[in-house]
């Protein structure tokens, strides 16, 4: 897939063309006495049949992502991503990321500050992929507090982006078990995740989030009524620093509206 790459890195304030991704700094910042927080991120649009990468891309493709240049004395928490959809790439590979606008965005804390504005710097990149895959960056720049219109704009991306966010399921709506450990340091085992909920889901979608010490192939999701089958491989990478002891997941539940749920989960691996 990486074959047909073509690297294409556009700095600025606003948009990389060339990428097919359109880049769009955000932030609801207000000044503020006494220290305080707010969220800075970047709106990524990709073009009409294109598709970007979430955290963990799936079977191929590079993960999104996004560096904050930020004064001295503000500190950014850590980056926060929508629920995302799956994708069917050449040769059957399954791919985790996004065809529509989305916004990746942190929470920033201030120290002290003044009325005087406060230069920040987002820089994002990202791997556009549709019949070809196609690298692209955008070093983007403002002063803060955005104008009037900007953080109009601003807060639309931001409550859209709220409503997006993986959710902790409420108390009772869904019980976890898994058969199959304990996985192996080095080793490669076959688990398997069973999801019990309250009351059944149109459709139930999972997006492993293994991080660096762990490898998840072949996942398989199954319903049938209120009980959720998901099959998964994992591997313990060697050479890690410490063993991943469990394993990060979204699990996305569709209602009969259409309406799509994430939910994260942790699955013990000992």
């Amino acid at each position: 897939m990486l074959s047909a790459v073509v690297a294409v890195f556009a700095a600025g304030a606003a948009v990389a063309d060339d990428s097919h991704v359109h880049a769009r700094l955000v932030s609801d910042f207000d000044p503020v006495d006494g220290g305080g927080r707010f969220h800075l991120g970047v709106v990524l649009e990709p073009e009409p049949g294109w598709h970007i990468y979430w955290r963990n891309p799936g079977g191929a493709g590079l993960a999104t992502d996004v560096t904050f240049e930020l004064p001295e004395g503000f500190r950014a928490g850590e980056l926060r991503w929508p629920t995302p959809v799956s994708f069917i790439q050449p040769g059957g590979i399954i791919g985790y990321g996004y065809e529509s606008p989305v916004l990746l965005a942190a929470e920033v804390t201030a120290p002290d500050v003044t009325d005087r504005p406060v230069p920040v710097y987002v820089t994002a990149s990202w791997l556009a992929c549709k019949d070809i895959c196609v690298l692209g960056e955008a070093r983007l720049a403002a002063e803060l507090p955005l104008d009037v219109a900007a953080r109009r704009r601003s807060a639309a991306a931001f409550e859209a982006w709220e409503a997006s966010l993986p959710t902790a399921a409420e108390p009772g709506r869904v019980s976890i078990s898994t058969t199959g450990g304990p996985v192996a340091a080095g080793g490669t085992t076959a688990l398997v995740v069973w999801l019990q909920w309250s009351g059944a889901p149109a459709n139930v979608e999972f997006f492993p989030d293994p991080g660096p010490a762990l490898k998840v192939d072949n996942v398989r999701t199954r319903s049938r009524g209120q009980l959720t089958r998901v099959d998964i491989d994992v591997t313990r990478i060697q050479g890690t620093a410490e063993p991943a002891q469990s394993l990060s997941a979204v699990v996305v539940t569709t209602d009969g509206q259409g309406h799509r749920t994430g939910r994260p989960l942790t699955i013990n691996l000992d």
